[in-house]
């Protein structure tokens, strides 16, 4: 029966209703004709049922004459309304290939995370490579245009990759990287921050400060010029070397007593916008429906419209949420200053710092609670940068030579 029924959903079939007692004498008529008739419904007065396109286009004359078909239904009546309207038929036909088409050409290149300069030597690259637009997406292998980008430039990174009808290259640049001074170039120790020293070893240079001396940002600690040991004159080492300071670290940090949280209460509302060459225009739904809310949004791409032209729909939803007060105790507000406090002293410090003293106190009134802390640390103050001889020094080496 289901093979049967789905034969006639493809050839074709016709609705027929009569509203009648006669009901019984109209099936005998069409079965005496060898009229198939399924599906038969019957309702009080009323019947329902379904006889195939073939016979009612054969008996049509009696059929007609008797009841008036309902509907027309089938695959094989659609493609013959197709065939009377050839003009839109082709028309269909020509819009699926040009959209076919459209879809499997690329055709805009966009470089991302580099300069115009480079961005234009790279469409010359791709031109002189016989890529030229537009061109098919058959003949991209992003793989090969990765590496040919690569070879051809200095990038740190690159990834190429098709989205819709636009292929984009994306390019990370090298970072130009520190100057390193050299182990026998000319140096001197300088200090990073103001501190009191602690310690000083110089295994090269001159030390120009000791233990207990207060120091400032940029002050020169181990010095890169000594005297040399056969004359009297100046001569410029590469120091070496390590100071130790004492720094201090002050810190001011405040909790609120009582906090307001927004909880979710797992209503929400969905909005709709048409986006067309990225102005966006409402289609469906309401803005900003609750006093206080969470909105999430997502663009959803159109098939073949968002790859052909810059439309899509993007997608809000608000999610309501009310705000509830919440009552931090005071343990919880004092451990949350606490590592608020060391993880902003291990941002300031190097790894090899040891703190000597911690000062904290807590204090609190009707709306907060209230950190104030001095804690003092023992580092390594020293930069090592380089020197460089005067200008009198260099005329005086050139007539030497």
């Amino acid at each position: 029966m289901l093979i049967f029924k789905l034969m006639y959903l493809i050839r074709g079939y016709v609705v027929i209703r009569r509203d009648d007692m006669n009901s019984e004498k109209l099936l005998n008529i069409l079965r005496r004709r060898n009229i198939s008739v399924w599906d038969v419904e019957k309702k009080d007065k009323k019947i329902k049922f379904k006889i195939s396109y073939e016979d009612y286009i054969k008996h049509s004359d009696l059929i007609n004459e008797i009841v008036k078909p309902e509907s027309k239904r089938g695959v094989l009546l659609k493609l013959n309304k197709l065939k009377l309207r050839r003009g839109f038929s082709i028309g269909l036909l020509i819009l699926i290939i040009s959209l076919y088409l459209l879809t499997s050409m690329i055709w805009d290149v966009e470089v991302i995370g580099t300069n115009q300069p480079n961005t234009n030597e790279i469409i010359r690259l791709l031109e002189k490579n016989k890529i030229k637009l537009p061109f098919a997406l058959s003949q991209i292998e992003t793989k090969k245009l990765e590496t040919l980008i690569y070879d051809n430039f200095q990038f740190k990174f690159v990834e190429v990759f098709v989205e819709g009808s636009k292929l984009i290259i994306f390019v990370r640049e090298r970072e130009p990287e520190p100057a390193e001074i050299k182990s026998n170039e000319p140096s001197s120790i300088i200090a990073l921050k103001n501190a009191i020293v602690n310690k000083v070893i110089a295994k090269s240079g001159q030390a120009v400060v000791k233990e207990g001396d207060v120091v400032y940002e940029g002050q020169t600690l181990i010095m890169g010029i000594v005297k040399n040991k056969n004359s009297e004159e100046f001569m410029m080492v590469p120091s070496e070397g390590t100071v130790y300071g004492k720094t201090y670290y002050n810190f001011e940090m405040k909790e609120e007593k009582i906090r307001n949280v927004n909880v979710s209460t797992n209503k929400s509302n969905a909005v709709y916008y048409l986006i067309i060459n990225g102005n966006s225009i409402k289609i469906i739904g309401d803005k900003d429906p609750y006093e206080n809310y969470n909105y999430r949004e997502r663009e959803i791409n159109v098939p073949l419209v968002s790859n052909i032209a810059d439309i899509s729909i993007l997608k809000g939803v608000y999610y309501e949420e009310v705000i509830k007060k919440i009552e931090i105790d005071k343990e919880t507000a004092h451990n949350k200053m606490k590592v608020s406090m060391y993880d902003e002293l291990l941002k300031s410090c190097d790894e090899d710092s040891r703190i000597l003293k911690s000062n904290i106190n807590f204090s609190e009134d009707e709306e907060f609670y209230y950190l104030i802390a001095q804690i003092e640390v023992i580092e390594d103050i020293g930069e090592k940068i380089r020197i460089y001889p005067t200008a009198k020094e260099k005329t005086e080496e050139n007539v030497e030579e």
